[in-house]
């Protein structure tokens, strides 16, 4: 199994979250790189969407298609 070093503080931290829980150290971490991984994720996302919207014409190309696709789940069509 791979060791990676944590400093003492977070040692400590990881031991009280730990403590509060019940859940096991292994645990505590995978649910602490996922959430970062989603937040990394979606601050990427939100970064690309304010680059097309400080492109005027792209941001307009994006609205349109988005009203079409809109009209198509109005039309009742599965």
């Amino acid at each position: 199994m791979p060791t990676t070093r944590i400093t003492n503080e977070d040692h400590r931290l990881l031991q009280n979250l730990a403590a509060q829980t019940g859940k096991q150290h292994q645990e505590i971490i995978h649910e602490a790189l996922d959430t970062y991984q989603r937040e990394t994720l979606l601050d990427e996302i939100n970064a690309g969407f304010e680059r097309l919207k400080s492109d005027g014409k792209a941001w307009r190309a994006e609205s349109e298609e988005r009203k079409l696709w809109e009209r198509t789940i109005l039309d009742g069509d599965d």
